[in-house]
């Protein structure tokens, strides 16, 4: 096999992957020695609970990433992200605000004071989180540092999806999603075809980071029709785009 990934076992998305790629598990398996020649690593991330971050795991990705390097000094990582550094960059929130923030409802970094004044119905979320979790419309429950949160416009949701993009390419089919709201985390409905603004709508945020090879980007249509992102996730779950289309996602990132 060539292919080699690391992940956490909370990723509902690891039996899908070892279909392409040799899987590493890295809170519940022994840190292997390489032996095999990869073409691709692929690190995957896990920012819903504390104790799968994919920092907790630094000294373990930053060996096999040089352990594979070494078997193959050309080897291409997947979004090329080589390193927890650039992973973190890249799931923190107010960076991809910075990035993705045209596509974005208003959103500010909560600093060293909590001001609302400039948003009708703010959300909070966590700088650090993903899959639901650290988001929430009760300013009682940022704890912590202030600089650790964004604060953000909600948006009146009229229907919220979930869309792949592999390669550049927007995947022609999204699924449906619940919307989250305090207590609830979103999860997927049901599939549908994507409308034509749906998909150049994505293609055109996918743009703003050419190096990403997949990526499950979270659009929502407000009540007026307009499209926003809400959140980009570097290393999205699949599982549940296959039960409910059959379609393994990992194949369309892996078959060239």
């Amino acid at each position: 096999m060539k292919n080699f990934a690391i992940t956490v076992s909370p990723d509902s998305s690891i039996e899908l992957l070892e279909d392409f790629a040799d899987v590493i598990a890295l809170d519940r398996e022994s840190i292997p020695d390489i032996t095999s020649i990869y073409e691709t690593l692929y690190i995957r991330s896990h920012f819903a609970q504390q104790s799968t971050l994919p920092q907790k795991f630094r000294n373990e990705i930053d060996s096999l990433v040089r352990q594979a390097r070494i078997k193959n000094p050309n080897i291409k990582f997947i979004d090329d992200m080589d390193s927890v550094d650039a992973i973190v960059a890249f799931e923190d929130k107010w960076l991809q605000y910075k990035t993705f923030g045209i596509f974005m409802p208003h959103t500010e970094l909560q600093g060293g004071a909590l001001d609302t004044s400039s948003f009708a119905r703010p959300v909070y979320k966590n700088r650090l989180s993903s899959r639901g979790s650290g988001v929430t419309w009760d300013k009682e429950k940022v704890v912590g540092s202030l600089d650790s949160w964004i604060i953000q416009e909600s948006v009146e949701i009229h229907e919220e999806l979930r869309v792949y993009v592999i390669r550049g390419e927007v995947y022609p089919i999204g699924i449906v999603k619940q919307s989250m709201t305090e207590g609830n985390k979103a999860r997927g409905i049901e599939p549908r075809t994507l409308m034509q603004d749906e998909v150049k709508f994505s293609k055109d945020l996918a743009a703003q980071a050419p190096g990403l090879d997949f990526a499950g980007i979270d659009i929502a249509r407000s009540t007026d029709g307009k499209l926003y992102l809400m959140e980009v996730n570097r290393s999205p779950g699949f599982a549940k785009f296959y039960e409910l289309t059959g379609i393994n996602l990992a194949n369309k990132l892996y078959e060239s």
